[in-house]
């Protein structure tokens, strides 16, 4: 175990049987302790009270709501015969492993009986008490009932929220996989897909192209591998420090651009590096943004330029031309594109979002498509 690692406390690392085990041993040495203590004082009725009432305490996690209801009878009975007033400690231990495990509405029925029996015992008291003790005694009593409940309906409530984080977790840990799983194998099966069909319908008429756009194709196979082993590898190894070492950032986007099918005129302002979370969404962005232009507008020109308006943002413009009028020959050999379906828009804008930036895309009036970005990095990002 590493220096920084702590180890959890006792309570943390004992699982349901052994907690069972110190239910068990703690309601039996209490039972003979009160057992004994009651019957020098009271005789041996008073002393098999007390046992009898903190014995069901050692299966409280099994069956709360039954040993409770147990509980309160043998308390009731005990101050109605011999008026041992300690008989709602037992009670109060059961309360509070009621109200952290139950509904909130099932703890406050088992609240509500509990008091309710607290009166009806104050009311079998068998030799007369005066206003003073009886008062007393319900004040006793009604706080050994009610303080454990607040103390485990805290407790409980405090799982729940752990619970809930926890889930929140996974879910968000799935949808980072599943976004980033999307970015990679979408563009690079896009750009292999529609440039294998294109390398197939002119290799008859233009062998050369057909040569070009098999190399692209080869290019995008290896990059995909290359980014599924990195993917795997975060997988294997979760860390921050391993996902930001491996992951793209502004150094790989002119391979992006070489690799992507279409012309691709790229343009990058050299200011000052951007944090590592920013540099990955802006190549996620492009990336996704470049897959949409070879599958909705195919060998049409495009444009990328990132540039900072200043030290704490940094703008992603991608705008490609009207698609190209393909030969006649073409476009029964192509695979039909379908409108719709995709998850490229949500994602770059999941992806702006996470950085606290926005995003907009739209067509343009030549027949074109434009994706604008702006990521807020350095003191905005803070903000």
């Amino acid at each position: 175990m590493g220096d920084g690692e702590s180890r959890p406390l006792l309570a943390g690392r004992l699982r349901d049987g052994q907690w069972h085990g110190v239910d068990t041993v703690a309601a039996v040495l209490l039972a003979l302790a009160f057992g004994a203590s009651e019957t020098l004082g009271g005789g041996w009725g008073a002393g098999a009270a007390a046992a009898v009432v903190w014995l069901p305490v050692a299966v409280r996690r099994r069956r709360p709501v039954r040993v409770l209801y147990t509980v309160l009878t043998g308390a009731v009975l005990a101050m109605a015969f011999t008026g041992w007033e300690e008989s709602w400690l037992p009670v109060g231990a059961v309360l509070y492993t009621v109200a952290a495990r139950e509904p909130r509405r099932r703890s406050a029925t088992a609240l509500g009986c509990s008091l309710g029996a607290v009166a009806a015992a104050m009311a079998l008291v068998p030799r007369p008490v005066p206003a003073a003790g009886v008062a007393s005694g319900i004040v006793f009593a009604s706080s050994m009932t009610t303080l454990p409940w607040l103390v485990g309906t805290a407790v409980g409530e405090q799982r729940s929220y752990a619970e809930l984080a926890a889930r929140q977790a996974v879910t968000d840990e799935r949808l980072r996989i599943a976004r980033e799983l999307h970015d990679v194998v979408a563009h690079h099966l896009t750009v292999i897909t529609v440039r294998a069909e294109v390398a197939r319908a002119v290799a008859s008429a233009d062998p050369q192209e057909a040569g070009r756009t098999l190399a692209v194709v080869g290019t995008a196979g290896r990059t995909a591998l290359a980014e599924m082993r990195r993917m795997l590898g975060v997988l294997r190894s979760p860390g921050d420090g391993a996902e930001r070492g491996s992951a793209p950032g502004l150094a790989d986007l002119p391979a992006l651009a070489d690799g992507a099918g279409p012309r691709v005129e790229l343009s990058v302002d050299p200011d000052p590096p951007l944090p590592a979370g920013v540099e990955l969404a802006v190549y996620r962005i492009v990336q996704e943004a470049l897959t949409n232009v070879v599958r909705h507008a195919g060998s049409a020109d495009c444009r990328v330029s990132l540039s900072r308006p200043g030290p704490g943002a940094v703008e992603i413009e991608v705008v490609n031309d009207a698609p190209p009028r393909l030969a006649s020959w073409l476009p029964s050999q192509l695979p039909p594109r379908r409108a719709g379906g995709g998850h490229g828009l949500v994602g770059m804008r999941e992806r702006a979002a996470m950085c606290g930036g926005t995003l907009s895309a739209g067509p343009l009036a030549t027949g074109g498509f434009r994706v604008h970005a702006r990521l807020p990095c350095g003191s905005e990002a803070a903000r």
